[in-house]
């Protein structure tokens, strides 16, 4: 790695360690001296007052839907519902089953891989269950990856023993992409917009290497949250009809107003391809809905986790700070706390820790601390000011 490289690599460590630490160990005193610097969150949640009001017992409606629900659910409902996800795990298993070996090339299966624990438990669970399976794992570049992500990266695929394809678009697609994205939020925030419209392209470019290598499957590791809410599906598989189709918009962009003729060509234009050649496309943790903890203890189990363990803070790309800090100050809260409300709603996740990281993340972004150099770096490497994005640190 050359020294920009560990230069960048070393700062971003040192500001994901600060970061936490002021989180865990100065934030539970110092938010006492910072309440008018930040919002009430709901007592069960801590969903913020911005994103959702809270009542005069200081929760939130979310919260006192998903009580009464659980109250009067009833045992032909909850039936209901573990008839319907064990329907679609054995679907979905028999449906890998099916293309084991059916693929026209090396490979049955391309799988998102970005170097995280859930991609590594994907291709592990896929390898122990379905060894006859042709398995190239896909990681794209979108230019602004975290150097520590690489590094994790090198460091796995060996362990995973497999085939691996690292694609690196032009990094100016994709500053086109965020530049337009940042400036033109919808109402689910950076989330809705930048983050899936990110992942829309890289699921674009899979789709395109899936047709080209006559590969049937694409996995991707989208949580259940997220293909519910983010791709608005309530099934393990995108509908054939969409993966049938052209790519014309992104967020509820349209694409021709953020690229020109020669970069859409990188957009999934579905309608070119024999459909024989158009791999399904599945999302596995949609079926196995697990929890944070149960994944983490695999992965460690199985000896996939990075050596020296570094926090998601700092193996996500480097936008996420920014995104971040625009979202408090155009909407009061970070467009990705809904994922987590939920979570902690649902006991998945732990209220106190995600609690705190919200509140630091509020009021950081407020006052610039521990942020205000790395999100005026990535509004430069955007051709973007504070002013563009509605930013004014106190």
């Amino acid at each position: 790695m050359n020294s920009a490289g560990e230069d960048g690599k070393t700062k971003a460590i040192k500001a994901a360690k600060a970061f936490e630490f002021y989180v865990r160990a100065v934030w539970p005193f110092h938010r006492y001296f910072a309440l008018n610097k930040i919002n009430k969150r709901c007592q069960r949640c801590a969903a913020s007052e911005r994103m959702i009001p809270l009542d005069s017992s200081g929760l939130c409606k979310k919260c006192l839907d998903f009580s009464k629900s659980s109250d009067r659910e009833s045992v032909t409902v909850t039936s209901s519902r573990k008839s319907k996800e064990l329907q679609d795990k054995t679907l979905f298993q028999e449906l890998l089953r099916t293309y084991q070996g059916a693929g026209k090339g090396q490979y049955d299966a391309l799988v998102m891989y970005s170097g995280g624990k859930d991609s590594s438990y994907l291709i592990r669970r896929i390898q122990e269950e379905f060894p006859q399976l042709r398995v190239l794992a896909f990681t794209v570049d979108n230019g602004f990856m975290s150097p520590v992500a690489k590094e994790n990266i090198e460091f796995l695929i060996p362990k995973l023993k497999v085939d691996h394809l690292f694609l690196k678009p032009k990094k100016e697609l994709y500053i086109k992409l965020f530049k337009y994205a940042l400036t033109h939020l919808n109402e689910e925030g950076s989330y809705g917009t930048v983050d899936f419209s990110d992942g829309e392209l890289m699921l674009d470019l899979a789709r395109n290497i899936a047709a080209e290598k006559g590969i049937p499957l694409i996995l991707c590791g989208y949580s259940k949250y997220q293909v519910q809410n983010g791709l608005k599906l309530q099934n393990f598989e995108s509908p054939r009809e969409r993966e049938f189709s052209d790519r014309t918009e992104t967020a509820k962009i349209p694409l021709k107003n953020i690229f020109n003729p020669e970069e859409l060509k990188y957009r999934w234009q579905g309608s070119l391809w024999p459909k024989a050649s158009v791999a399904r496309l599945l999302f596995p943790l949609y079926c196995w809905d697990l929890e944070e903890a149960e994944i983490l203890a695999k992965v460690q189990e199985w000896g996939l986790t990075s050596p020296k363990n570094y926090s998601p803070i700092v193996t996500n790309h480097q936008l996420i700070p920014l995104c971040g800090v625009v979202d408090v100050h155009q909407n009061g809260y970070s467009s990705f706390e809904n994922e987590f409300c939920r979570m902690i709603r649902e006991g998945k996740a732990d209220k106190d820790h995600w609690q705190k990281v919200f509140e630091f993340l509020e009021y950081t972004s407020k006052t610039g601390l521990f942020v205000r150099s790395t999100v005026l770096e990535s509004l430069q490497q955007l051709g973007l000011s504070i002013e563009d994005v509605g930013i004014k640190f106190s």
